[in-house]
Order: C-alpha cells, then structure tokens, then sequence
C-alpha cells in the first residue's frame, strides 16, 4: 500500500544544530587584524592542593566570550606556565574567555568561567576538581549563566534543533553542570537558589537581575530587563560624549551585547519580531556611531557585528513566521549575508566571509523550503554553492568543528534539493549528501560532541531512506539497513529523559525507515518491520502528545495508522481484522486535529488512508465515504 503522507520533520538547518539540545559550537567569527602583537604569561594551578601546584601539559585556549575562533593557544610547561601571543585588538576587549583542555577532572576555578574583562601581562588560573562545591558560587554561577545565553545564537545556528521546536537552555546548562562535575537537577537548584537571592537584592543592577530571571525562565522579564542594561549604556554613552574614543567602544560593545542578550531573550519567549527590532535599534546606533568616527576601523568592526547580529535575527523570525511574512524576511536576511560577505571579503577577512557564507545558505536553504517549483530548486541549489564556498576556507585541518558544521548544512541542503527532484538528479543529490554528512561525523564523534553526533546521524538516516525509497532490490534493502543503524545510534544519546523531543523525533524517523523497508520486503521479515515501525511509532506519541504537541502528534497516528494497515495486509484472519481496526482508530486520532477546515491538505491524505483501510476491512460504503470526501478536497 502506499501511503501518500509519510512525512517527518527534520531538523532545521542551524549553523548552529540546534535546542535544539545542545552542544557548544563556534559562534559566528569576529577575526579582527592588529598590527601589533602582545605576549601573556598565564599560570595554570591546581588551587586545591596546599600549596598550590602547577598543572603542566595543559592545552590553554583564547577566544572571545561568544565562542568566536581561537585567538591564541599554548600547552603548559613544567612550571604551569603558557605564553599567548594576541593581537592588540584582541588584547583590547572586554569579552575574551580562557579555556583548558588536555587535564580531565579539573576545570578553572578563578576566573570565574575562564572570563576576563581586560587581558594584563599574567593571568593565573586556579583550578579545582570538578565537582567542588566553590564552582557553585554566586561568580561562578552568573558567569556561567552570561555566558550561556550570550552564545544562544551559536548554540541556535549551529546545533541542529527539531523544527519548530521552542528554544530552551535546560539542554545547555546541563551540558555546562555536566562540564564542571555535576548533576543536572543539583546544579539547577543551586542556580535558582542564586537567582532568587539576586530578585531579593535591591543593589543588583538591571543585568545581574536579567540573569536571574533568565535562570527562572522568566523571559518575558528578563527582556525588558535587558533592555534597560541596553537603554542604560545608551544613556551612559550620550553622557559620555566628550570621553576618549576607548570609552565609546567599550560602551557600543557592551551595548551590542545586550541587545543581543535582549534579542535572546525575547526568542525564547517567542517574541522574534521583537527580538528583531531590538537588534535594528542596535544597528542603528552602531551605524551612528561609525558615521561619527568614519576612520575608526574599531568601531567598524562593530557595525559589522551589529549588521550580522540583526541578519540572524531576521532569519531566525523569518523562519517562525507565517509564509506572508517569512519569505520577505528571509529573503532580506540573504541579502544582509550577501552585502556583509563583500565587506568582509573587501578588507581580506576569510574567516568572516566563509561563516557569512555559511550563514547565508542557512537563509536560502530556509527560503527553498517555502517555495516551490524551479524556485524552490534554484534556491537550495544557491545554499549549496554558498555552502561550497564556505568550505574554501573552513577546512578540516585548520578549522575541523566549523568544517563538520558546514558538512552537516550542505547535506541538508542537497537532502531538500533530492526530495523535489527525480530520477538520476534525485539519486545524485541524495548520495552527495550522505557524503557529506558521513565527512561530518568524521569530526562529530560521541565522545567529543555527542548532540552533534547524534544530530548527524539523524539527517544521515534522512538521506539514505530518502535514498532508498528511490532505489530498487538489494540496494534500496542495504540502504534501509543503514538508514535504521543511523537512527538507531542517534538514540544512543537522544534519549527520551534527557532529550525527549529529539528521541521522539527520531523515533518517528525510524518507523518511517523501517515501514519503508517492510513494504519491499516479504514473509516474516516483513512481518517483523512493520511491528517495529508499530512500536518505534508508539513510542514517538510517548512524547508526542495530542495536548503538547498536537501536529507532530498526528502526523505519528497517521504514520501509525500506515504501518498497522500494512501489517494487516500481510497478515490473516482475526489478526488482520485487528490491525485494521488500530489503523482505523489511528487515522480517527489523526483526523481530530488534521481537520478540513485547519489542514485541508493533510487531512485529505488522512482520508484516503482511512479510506484504504475500509476498503481492506470490507467496509465498501464506509472506503467510497471516506474517498469521496478526501476527492472535495483540491490537492495543494
């Protein structure tokens, strides 16, 4: 039989993979070019032993607090000692993170979170082992908690999310408590507990108290309270006017900064047109600012951040919104991209212009999903070329994560492409993106990044069932096997505690895999798929809820009510008729939200479905019924 609606969502396209669940990745990169370099001295110590001792063979990392690129990195001598060698410009920011790898049951004490406002000649690290109740300090804890949701564009962009999932940061704070040695649950109530010491606090000022209502989830407050950090550094550089022009960057940057914590903020309450209009005010300032100081290449530079800050941020609604409004905005947040590449690519900047490439498929490839016909296919194949070319620069050996990152994107994007074509074009398409994405996971380890891991083999799983639906014998078996390994290893850490949105997705992806591989095979391995597509589908609606989540709920009772029909179509006598009654009362469930008025289209393929089983029931008046109202409806 087939079924017309075996549809699934995929994850979303983010250079950032996304809540969706979420393992770190770099943020969009700020390279800046100084002429001059400065050395630092830091000391890494073990702070617990007494005296202190120093930690030799540790890899120690400068990026910026936004998980821009790498500034500088040096191992550890004998003595503790590494020597940074940065730049000036580098030197001169206030937003810089100092990071430790190579030593496994340590983490950095003081700073708090590695974070540093200025960047002197020594720097000591004091460490402590994980776990240690000292890094549950109310430092540490708002350090964690800013620097956590400033990188919520990378983590957005960049870890592939479930479509259409609300953006949450329990998925990275967890990953930061297991980081520094703790358990989810106790690291959270630590973070409450802090949070609501800083609500009590008269003297915390409109940033530390934004923090806080962040942590209780209260984004709704933790916006407008943003917004006053931001409406205050605003105030403070009008009054500052007449200060050296050091002082009028520090104030934009900082301002910058909370624009886009504001603009985070508010997309996590769902509000990304606001969101949007925040990170315009911030342009424009910064666009002020430059036109004032036209020769001041600093200032510059923030523009540039500001410019690609509102770009996201358009992406990001056009990608929420409704399909009058989405397009437009997707369409400008490819234009943005394209104008920050020629300025990027104007002053010699690769690195910028490759991520403002990356970035720039991510709106095309957003665009193509709402289109159709010729256009549809020239935009996806547009993000695919953008994609290519971000690959000039990002390359495995030099840049691996950011590689991986683009690997994943240009497998979704000729994924989109394949599923709109046909015959050898299709085929080519799907076998290019399982390339790469199979070169993604070649630096998606689950031991290194195991969300992003997972995540691939997600869309891995995509592409070969894709692929397999539109091969023939052997191979389209052999490509269903694979296509089910895949998904079954995503689940290996999407797990329905931890990641119940991401497991039920996949759980749903692999019913679809194995309904597709049972109506190709025969006999008892026939038998045998359809009743773990039963089951992986069951399990999906575990997760997936009528009252939660209400489309994906019955997309699974209507792939469900796919796999129970055919299984009864292979089976006989009261096990038959018993399958084809589950079918039936699967597609009803599916109607209940799927209904002629909502959702013309797919409950028109519902009644059809529904149709098909009646007709297998025996039940010829009830099948031309069901047939004769889906026929009303015209297909879209």
């Amino acid at each position: 039989m087939i079924h017309p609606n075996t549809i699934r969502p995929r994850y979303p396209k983010t250079a950032a993979a996304l809540l969706l669940g979420l393992a770190l990745a770099p943020s969009p990169a700020r390279a800046q070019k100084s002429t001059s370099l400065q050395t630092v001295t830091v000391i890494v110590l073990n702070a617990q032993a007494q005296p202190a001792q120093p930690v030799p063979n540790v890899l120690v990392k400068l990026r910026y607090l936004d998980n821009g690129p790498i500034q500088a990195q040096d191992e550890t001598r004998q003595k503790g000692e590494a020597y940074l060698t940065v730049s000036t410009d580098a030197a001169q920011r206030g937003d810089l993170r100092i990071e430790i790898s190579g030593v496994t049951d340590l983490v950095i004490y003081q700073p708090a979170d590695g974070q540093l406002t200025g960047l002197p000649g020594r720097i000591t690290l004091n460490l402590l082992p994980k776990g240690s109740p000292a890094l549950l300090g109310p430092t540490q804890i708002e350090a964690l908690l800013h620097r956590t949701l400033l990188q919520l564009n990378s983590l957005q962009r960049q870890n592939q999310a479930l479509k259409n999932q609300k953006p949450d940061l329990s998925a990275a704070l967890a990953e930061v408590a297991q980081v520094y040695g703790f358990a989810p649950a106790d690291f959270d109530k630590q973070v409450q507990q802090w949070a609501q010491q800083v609500q009590a606090d008269p003297a915390a000022d409109a940033r530390k108290k934004g923090l806080a209502e962040t942590a209780l989830k209260h984004y709704a407050e933790a916006a407008q309270l943003f917004t006053q950090a931001t409406n205050a550094d605003a105030a403070d550089m009008d009054a500052d006017e007449q200060k050296f022009l050091e002082g009028r960057r520090t104030k934009l940057r900082q301002l910058l900064t909370d624009a886009q914590q504001s603009a985070n903020a508010s997309q996590l309450n769902l509000q990304y047109h606001q969101a949007t209009t925040t990170m315009a005010a911030a342009r424009d300032r910064a666009a002020a600012e430059q036109k004032r100081y036209p020769d001041d290449k600093a200032l510059h530079d923030i523009w540039l951040d500001a410019a690609l800050a509102l770009a996201d941020a358009r992406w990001k609604e056009g990608k929420v919104s409704p399909a009058s409004q989405s397009l437009p905005l997707l369409a400008q947040a490819a234009d943005d991209y394209q104008t920050l590449a020629r300025a990027y690519l104007a002053s010699g900047d690769k690195t910028n212009w490759a991520m403002t490439q990356n970035n720039l498929g991510l709106a095309l490839g957003n665009e193509g999903e709402r289109a159709s016909g010729d256009k549809a296919a020239a935009l996806f194949d547009q993000a695919v070329q953008a994609y290519r070319s971000a690959l000039e620069v990002y390359t495995k050996t030099d840049l691996p994560q950011d590689w991986a990152m683009t690997q994943n994107n240009l497998g979704n994007a000729l994924l989109d492409e394949g599923e709109r074509a046909d015959g050898d074009k299709a085929a080519a398409l799907f076998d290019q993106a399982v390339q790469a994405y199979r070169s993604a996971l070649e630096v998606y380890t689950k031991a290194d990044l195991p969300q992003n891991w997972a995540t691939t083999q997600n869309n891995l799983g995509n592409a070969l069932s894709d692929e397999g639906q539109r091969a023939d014998g052997d191979k389209a078996a052999a490509l269903f096997d694979q296509a089910v390994q895949a998904y079954r290893s995503a689940l290996e850490v999407y797990t329905k505690t931890d990641l119940p949105q991401n497991w039920a997705t996949t759980q749903n992806n692999l019913g679809i895999a194995l309904l597709r591989e049972g109506e190709r095979a025969s006999g008892d391995k026939a038998a045998a798929l359809f009743d773990q597509a039963v089951q992986a589908y069951r399990s999906a609606l575990e997760v997936r809820t009528k009252a939660d989540l209400p489309q994906n709920w019955a997309q699974t009772q209507n792939n469900l009510g796919n796999a129970l029909s055919d299984e009864g179509e292979r089976a006989d006598g009261d096990k038959a008729a018993a399958l084809f009654d589950q079918a039936v009362q699967a597609y009803r469930s599916a109607l209940e939200v799927r209904t002629k008025a909502n959702d013309p289209y797919h409950w028109a393929r519902t009644m059809r479905n529904l149709s098909l089983v009646y007709k297998d029931q025996g039940n010829t008046a009830a099948a031309q019924q069901a047939l004769a109202d889906a026929n009303s409806v015209s297909p879209q």
